[in-house]
C-alpha cells in the first residue's frame, strides 16, 4: 500500500496518536506524517504510507491555512487553551480597528521565538519536556512568512476574541504568533481555537475523520488514497521513456532522448514528477534546463529521491 491519506484530526489526540492508531487499524508497516498538529488543535494530517513516506521532505515545505480564534486579556503558560492562567487583564477597551491594524503588521516575513511547551529540539531535549520540569531556556528566534492574516469576526467584552484565517510557511507557530499579537495589544492574548484546513493543495474538505477509519478494512483504506503521482501535485509532470526506466533505478541523471515529453513552462531549478508511461512514480527529480533551451547534449533532469 503505497500513498497520501487526509486525516481530519480531532481535538485530544496527538499526531503520533493518529500514526499509532493507523499502523495497529491497518496493520501499516511504513508510516508517517508531514507536520504535527498540537493535541488541542484539529484539522488536516497528511499522512504517508509505503513509498511516500519518501515524500515527505517534498511535503513538510508547504504552506498551511488556518482558521483560529485569538483571545485577549489573557496569557496561558502554553500559549492556548490547554495551559494555566499566568495574567489576566481586562481588555474591554480593545476595538475591532486595533486588532486589524495590528494584524497587518504581522504579515510578511516575521521573527518567531517557539513557545516551550512544543516539541522543538534543544540540546537534544524537547522543549515540552523542559518547560514540564520549570525550565526555561533562551530559544533562537527563526523567520516564516505570514503570507495572509484576516480578521474575520470580532466579539468585544472584557476578554474580546477575534477570529482570523492565516495563510503561512512551514514552521510557523500559531500560538507564538498570538502571543506576540497579544504583546502588541497591551492586554496580552492565547490562541483559543485553531483548524488547520489546507495544506499545500491539499483540503480538509477531502480528509477522512477518524471514527471513519475504524469501519473500513484495509482494501478499502486504497480508495481514499492519493496515488504516489498525485501526492505532487505542484510539480511538473515529466514522462520517462519505456528504455529509460532502469537508468532511473540506478539514479542515473536522464538526457532529452529519455524523456517523453517536456512541460513548456519547465524552467532549470524546477522539481518535477518523472512518471513511466503507465503514469506511475518512478522518482522526484530536478529539472537542470528550461524547456525552451533544452540541449540533448547536457543533463536533463538529476534524482532527488527515488522510488523505485
Amino acid at each position: 500500500m503505497n500513498g497520501l491519506l487526509l486525516i481530519d484530526k480531532p481535538e485530544g489526540m496527538t499526531s503520533s496518536d493518529i500514526i499509532k492508531n493507523l499502523k495497529r487499524n491497518l496493520k501499516l508497516e511504513k508510516i508517517g506524517h508531514t507536520g504535527t498538529l498540537d493535541p488541542v488543535a484539529t484539522g488536516l494530517l497528511l499522512i504517508c504510507i509505503g513509498k511516500a513516506t519518501k515524500l515527505v521532505q517534498f511535503l513538510q515545505e508547504l504552506d498551511k491555512v488556518y482558521k483560529g480564534e485569538i483571545t485577549f486579556g489573557i496569557l496561558t503558560n502554553t500559549l492556548d487553551k490547554e495551559g494555566e492562567i499566568i495574567e489576566e487583564k481586562d481588555a474591554s477597551n480593545l476595538k475591532k480597528e486595533e486588532v486589524e491594524k495590528i494584524f497587518s503588521s504581522f504579515q510578511g516575513e516575521i521573527s518567531q521565538i517557539p513557545p516551550m511547551f512544543s516539541a522543538v529540539h534543544w540540546k537534544g531535549e524537547r522543549l515540552y519536556k523542559l518547560a514540564r520540569k520549570g525550565l526555561k531556556v533562551r530559544v533562537p528566534e527563526r523567520k516564516v512568512y505570514i503570507y495572509k492574516l484576516k480578521l474575520c469576526k470580532f466579539s468585544p467584552g472584557l476578554h474580546p476574541r477575534a477570529e482570523f484565517q492565516l495563510r503561512c510557511s512551514k514552521g510557523t507557530y500559531v500560538r507564538s504568533l498570538c502571543r506576540d499579537i497579544g504583546r502588541v495589544s497591551g492586554y496580552g492574548a492565547y490562541q483559543s481555537f485553531l483548524q488547520r484546513i489546507q495544506i499545500g493543495p491539499f483540503s480538509l474538505k477531502k480528509a477522512l475523520k477518524m471514527k471513519d477509519i475504524i469501519r473500513i478494512d484495509e482494501k478499502e483504506i486504497k480508495d481514499y488514497l492519493f496515488s504516489l503521482k498525485e501526492s505532487l501535485p505542484h510539480f511538473p509532470l515529466v514522462y520517462v521513456k519505456k528504455g529509460a526506466e532502469k537508468l532511473v533505478k540506478w539514479g542515473k541523471p536522464l538526457y532529452l532522448p529519455h524523456i517523453e515529453n517536456l512541460p513548456p513552462d519547465l524552467e532549470k531549478g524546477d522539481r518535477v514528477r518523472l512518471c513511466n508511461e503507465k503514469g506511475e512514480l518512478l522518482s522526484v527529480g530536478i529539472s537542470l534546463q528550461s524547456a525552451t533551451h533544452f540541449s540533448k547534449n547536457k543533463i536533463g533532469f538529476r534524482h532527488l529521491r527515488v522510488l523505485v
